[in-house]
């Protein structure tokens, strides 16, 4: 049964207990464990160790890191990084979950370090927590970049391993019932399709068996009703989508019915600029920074279309169905356009 690997990324010779003491609290979760100083990396005779370490991270599901007061070895391949900087790098752009950690000590001469560091003297700050000081820059740096990350930005300061325990308990039981929620979510879309689904067909069977009878009770007849009720539920989808983007059953003005009957303008826009509610809006802008001319229905806001502009694909599709269901309700006769507009103008 395949388990997941959690690595490990920290100086070594100062958090040697903290690190071991992870194995056994990893393991009793039925997770592999990956340190470098156990063997748990492979070491490809091609490569340099560091890179090794940085390739192994690849094959894991979970990534904890542990900042202290060592800087640690240079990464070979930029020595302006320590090797734990290039494996929180790795997994960070590999989108594994990072549970950071940081010695309280050094968290603590961190914000000396934020409060001081663009005043003349800030140079001449010794930080107690820093083994070496022409590192502390570094290190305070690592702990800005963990924060400043867009997302897994979270870290937990602390004194003893039981702490890390303690953190990585909560964090990965909230993390197991995440799963469970979305699967959850997942297994409730999954039946209401299959009940649409069901839907579909028991309407299909219901359209197919009212056409028989209309058939068996007026057999000369029969296939002219049956056009003329297809050819009403084809034009009624333009009244049906406005409806919906609008969240109104209704929108359509009773007085405005006979003027319509006379002629229907040829964008479908300006039909619906016809009545009460729905407004152009020149000169937009989407949430993209695009200038755009839109349709919006008031007093929701309701936003229904562009109308013109530099379409994105989805915004086109919309705008390209709005067409060709309005000119399906324009093609129909005069006497099932006014059926139409009297179903969506009655409460």
């Amino acid at each position: 049964m395949a388990a997941p690997r959690v690595f490990i990324s920290s100086t070594c010779f100062d958090f040697a207990e903290v690190r071991d003491s992870l194995i056994s609290f990893c393991q009793g979760f039925g997770f592999d464990v990956v340190l470098s100083e156990k063997g748990d990396v492979f070491y490809h005779p091609d490569l340099h160790t560091h890179e090794s370490c940085v390739n192994e991270i690849s094959n894991c599901q979970l990534f904890i890191l542990i900042i202290g007061g060592r800087f640690g070895g240079k990464y070979r391949v930029d020595p302006q990084k320590s090797i734990t900087n290039a494996e929180y790098i790795s997994a960070k752009e590999l989108g594994i979950p990072v549970f950071t950690f940081v010695k309280e000590t050094v968290l603590a001469d961190h914000h000396v370090f934020q409060k001081n560091k663009d005043k003349k003297f800030s140079k001449e700050i010794e930080y107690p927590s820093i083994e070496n000081q022409n590192y502390a820059e570094n290190i305070f740096e690592f702990i800005d970049a963990v924060r400043s990350s867009n997302v897994n930005n979270g870290f937990f300061p602390f004194r003893y391993a039981k702490e890390l325990h303690e953190n990585l308990r909560k964090q990965w039981a909230a993390m197991f019932f995440d799963f469970l929620s979305k699967r959850e979510v997942s297994n409730q879309l999954k039946s209401t399709s299959e009940s649409i689904t069901n839907l579909s067909i028991a309407s299909k069977k219901i359209e197919e068996l009212i056409k028989q009878i209309y058939r068996q009770v007026d057999s000369a007849g029969a296939e002219e009703s049956i056009l003329a009720i297809d050819e009403e539920s084809e034009a009624s989808k333009f009244f049906e989508r406005v409806a919906k983007k609008i969240d109104m059953p209704i929108f359509v003005d009773p007085s405005m019915i006979d003027s319509l009957k006379i002629k229907c303008p040829n964008n479908w826009w300006d039909f619906l600029l016809k009545f009460d509610g729905f407004e152009y809006i020149n000169g937009a802008t989407s949430s993209d920074g695009r200038e755009t001319d839109i349709l919006v229905y008031s007093p929701s806001t309701a936003f229904i279309s562009d109308i013109s502009g530099e379409f994105s694909p989805s915004e086109r599709k919309t705008f390209n169905t709005f067409k060709k269901e309005y000119e399906k309700f324009v093609s129909v006769s005069e006497l099932t356009k006014q059926k139409i507009l009297e179903k969506y103008s009655q409460f």
